[in-house]
Order: C-alpha cells, then structure tokens, then sequence
C-alpha cells in the first residue's frame, strides 16, 4: 500500500508548485482540493477510490470533489463510491446537482453513499475508520483509519493542542500551514505549525510523520522541516507528486 500526496498546499498558496490539499492512501483519497481529479489521472488511480473523507468544508479542502463526480460520469463508473463528512456537504451538494454540474447526480450512475456525522463510524473496505473532531474555525474532523495492524491519522486543519493526542497511531499526516516565527497566525486562523505537529506525533506514539497544508512564505518549508525533526526526528515536509511505502 502507498500513500500518495496529490495536493500539499494551503489556501493561501500561490503558484504551481503545489496544489491544495489531498492525499491518496490506498484506495480512500483524504481531502479534495482543486485539481485532485487530474493527479490522480496522472498517476492512473481515478478508478481505484473508493472512498473520499472530507475534514471540512473550506473550498480548498472540497473544490475538486464536485469534477471529480463529474469524472465518474465521464468514466462510466459502475463501483461505489463512499464519501464521509461533517454536517453541510448534502446541502452543497444539492446546489451543484440543481445546477447540473456534474451531468447527473452520481446515485443514478453506480452505488453513492454520503455519511455526515461529527461521530462517523464505518467500515470501507479493509480500512475501520472514525472520525475525531478537531479544533479549527470551522467543524474539522480527523480521521483514524486502522486495518491488518496498521494504523494512520488524517489531521485536516486544527489548532493543537487537539484530541489527536490522545489517540494512537503508526502514521500521522499532519498539517503545517506555519513555522513558529509565524505561530500567532496558527493561532489566529485555527492553524498548526510544524512544532505542533511533531509533539503530536511524538504523543500518539506515531513512527512517520508527514507535514502538509503548507503556505507559501518564503523560507517556510526548510523552518518547519528544522523545527518539527528537532521534536519528531521522523518528519518529512510531503511535496506535491510524493510517494512513500507503507
């Protein structure tokens, strides 16, 4: 199993390098930013998800879903999709199915399910996943997924310290909008930095720790790389088109 970083980039990102926030892990897509659909095109796994988990609703986490559904149509998908998230998306949904956007709602092309909750609880595949919410400006949820052993958790965006850090895991994908010089920021807009990542991986007892939801300042990748392997030596600041074994 692989995880895929399709997107690594914040909100406020600006440019090419990286593209707003999404990673494929086996076969669930965590998050789907703006250009999701054409990566996973690039890297010829589109037909492979089977479940997307949402954290929130700020576009930049939500963007990509809405071509994504219309991708399906265009593929001719016949497998079930599963997409879980907090309260909110059914309703944004239905705006994008009354303007017909993605051609046809995608109920009427294969198997569709749409689970909102802030207590999630499902089984998808192999994975058993549970949400956990977080603190940010808005509903966040994390996500732990567990199977064969193996655990991961999806942080979405939070202010730490949060209830990740109360939780076990193997593998943590952590956001890191901010270095510390700029942690008031982190503070202000319901961010982490790359310390506050590390002491939570360092507290769920986790043995890799990707940082990711990067803005753009400069110089910021290299402070918040310095910082969180001084806490959490097993660190890696996730770049747009990444890879790694699990």
């Amino acid at each position: 199993m692989k995880l895929d970083f399709l997107g690594t980039g914040s909100g406020d990102y600006r440019g090419s390098r990286r593209q707003p926030c999404a990673a494929l892990l086996g076969t669930v897509l965590l998050d789907c930013g703006a250009g999701v659909t054409g990566r996973l095109y690039d890297i010829g796994r589109f037909d492979d998800v089977e479940a997307i988990l949402i954290s929130h609703l700020h576009t930049d986490h939500i963007a990509g879903l809405f071509d994504f559904l219309l991708h399906t149509f265009i593929a001719r998908r016949t497998r079930p999709l599963t997409v879980l998230s907090p309260p909110g998306l059914s309703r944004i949904l239905q705006a994008v199915y009354a303007a017909e956007a993605t051609v046809k709602r995608p109920e009427e092309l294969y198997p569709f399910r749409l689970v909102e909750g802030t207590a999630i609880e499902e089984r998808i595949g192999a994975w058993t996943i549970r949400s956990v919410p977080l603190d940010h400006t808005v509903l966040d949820l994390g996500y732990h997924l567990s199977k064969d052993g193996l655990s991961v958790f999806f942080s979405g965006d939070t202010r730490e310290p949060s209830a990740a850090g109360k939780l076990a895991a193997d593998y943590l994908i952590h956001e890191a909008t901010y270095p510390e010089s700029h942690a008031h920021l982190a503070r202000e807009y319901g961010h982490s930095t790359g310390v506050d990542a590390a002491r939570t991986a360092a507290a769920m007892g986790a043995r890799q720790l990707w940082l990711t939801h990067l803005s753009d300042l400069p110089g910021g990748d290299d402070e918040i790389a310095s910082e969180a392997r001084r806490i959490f030596p097993e660190s890696v600041v996730a770049e747009d088109r990444s890879s790694y074994p699990l």
